[in-house]
């Protein structure tokens, strides 16, 4: 994972794990659905995000990196907005590292909150895959952190569903395609 930063003396964490198993050919067909820009914008619509910038995009071969600028149209406690400032956004980085059949994400509102986790796939049958995202939320602000986590990761519990249905629609839309050569293009 990426590393943690800290403005303060010591971090809370609060972790998450979650797993689905997508109807999917191949670990490449479901990345290929992650990476899609298509798809990203209806995943975006569906767990309430009004706006995503891609901020950087670069292919290593080895690795293909994208950073994010994602503003939700959800409006967050006032606690969290006022350490982020302008615009309520987050940063996000997802760096893939294709032979681990993995994407580590990161992502921070201001300096202060910080989510992390690995996002990996699996081959679980002949036609299943499996995703599990693990990681975790810390928040460096003094009485109220717990509290900010856990609403974080209530947010992923209600929007993992829902994302995973939007990825679950665009492999049985794009079942036909070759999905390799999609997958190598991302």
């Amino acid at each position: 994972m990426i590393a943690r930063r800290s403005t303060g003396d010591t971090w809370r964490v609060t972790p998450f794990s979650f797993e689905h198993v997508f109807a999917a050919p191949s670990t490449e067909a479901v990345f290929a659905a992650y990476w899609d820009p298509t798809h990203q914008t209806v995943q975006d619509e569906a767990v309430s995000i009004a706006r995503r910038d891609i901020v950087e995009l670069d292919d290593r071969g080895d690795q293909l990196r994208r950073v994010s600028r994602v503003f939700p149209k959800k409006q967050l406690p006032a606690l969290i907005r006022s350490l982020v400032p302008g615009q309520l956004h987050y940063l996000e980085t997802a760096i893939w590292t294709r032979k681990l059949d993995e994407i580590a994400i990161d992502i921070w509102f201001g300096k202060r909150v910080h989510t992390c986790g690995i996002y990996r796939l699996e081959r679980k049958g002949p036609d299943e895959i499996r995703r599990t995202y693990r990681g975790e939320v810390s928040v460096d602000i003094a009485l109220v952190a717990g509290r900010i986590e856990r609403g974080i990761v209530c947010e992923l519990e209600c929007s993992m569903p829902l994302a995973a249905a939007c990825t679950q629609r665009w492999l049985e839309a794009h079942a036909a395609d070759d999905l390799r050569s999609v997958a190598a293009r991302a």
